[in-house]
């Protein structure tokens, strides 16, 4: 019998240790997939379809700081779009993004709609730079950030990356945000249904997963503390070369998901908006499986729509 366990133990060794590999060397954006998408004239998106798009540009724009890998803020996408930037990897240099995630969650959010279009047009975008051009950051500038969109007073503060365990001062920092009336919402993780990444594993942080257009939990994604999920698999958006990608993981769904909250708070002035969030979400929710995996729901824009789309789906 032992000789059986050592035997069993020995074949399992070495996907145990590739297991660990990849864990151990996942950056602090994680995994995700880009790949190249058709640039002639409208772009089709899935994503939209099930979230929504608010044209609305009445009310004073809702504030978003993106805390990510910097914005190509000369896309085509984003020529009419107002940005303030701050630069926490290298102070005081102009912003570039060489990794390319940020430009792509800018896009989701807010692109222009020349040829994709992003959830809510009526933004200020804060390009926050704290990731590296390998989607690597350390956590004293994460913290600067965060401050930094503080001082800014912004509405919405966009963590697409996580840490795959609580890090010193991080827990603060976001503690001081919310206090200040600051939405934060992050990405679960890309941890192939392994538990929720920091800062998305924090009470008052909102974690998104991410879904595929059939409503099927993205394999990738976390699993465990989840409070709303959004499309995440195979969504369109704009890339630092100037064109467009496709794009996969929690990162992408956390950019619609911030989307369509930034449209629900444009609707009224709150002054305990980070109390009354959920409360006003929750207008605005679909619950389309287990709680583990998908939180409250889908966060969308079209919700009656969307009900018969549901009920056709065997979600799992």
């Amino acid at each position: 019998m032992d000789k059986i366990r050592r035997y069993q133990l020995f074949l399992l060794l070495p996907l145990i240790i590739l297991f660990i590999i990849l864990i151990m060397n996942r950056n602090e954006v994680g995994s995700f997939n880009e790949g190249e998408a058709e640039s002639k004239g409208k772009i089709k998106n899935w994503a939209l379809d099930y979230v929504g798009i608010d044209f609305q540009k009445e009310t004073a724009p809702v504030k978003i700081a993106i805390l990510d890998s910097g914005i190509n803020k000369q896309h085509k996408e984003f020529e009419d779009l107002t940005f303030k930037e701050y630069n926490a990897v290298t102070p005081g240099e102009k912003i570039v993004d060489d990794f390319g995630h940020g430009t792509a969650i800018a896009g989701i959010i807010a692109a222009r709609g020349i040829e994709t279009t992003g959830v809510i047009q009526n933004v200020i975008i804060y390009d926050v730079k704290v990731l590296n051009d390998k989607g690597e950051g350390k956590i004293e500038s994460v913290i600067d950030g965060i401050e930094w969109s503080i001082n800014q007073d912004v509405d919405i503060i966009n963590i697409s990356f996580g840490f795959t365990s609580d890090k010193e001062g991080l827990k603060e920092s976001i503690d001081r945000a919310v206090k200040d009336n600051i939405i934060i919402t992050a990405a679960a993780g890309n941890t192939l249904g392994l538990t929720v990444d920091y800062p998305a594993q924090y009470e008052n942080v909102l974690s998104i997963s991410s879904f595929d257009k059939n409503f099927q939990l993205d394999p990738y994604s976390a699993i465990g503390k989840i409070d709303y999920t959004a499309p995440g698999v195979d969504i369109i958006s704009t890339n630092n070369k100037g064109k467009y990608s496709t794009f996969s993981g929690t990162s992408f769904s956390t950019g619609y998901a911030t989307g369509a909250i930034a449209s629900i708070i444009n609707k009224e002035d709150d002054e305990n908006r980070v109390h009354n969030i959920k409360n006003k979400i929750s207008d605005y929710v679909l619950q389309i499986g287990d709680n583990e995996k998908f939180g409250h729901g889908l966060i969308t824009l079209k919700k009656e729509k969307l009900k018969e789309k549901i009920s056709e789906k065997e979600i799992y």
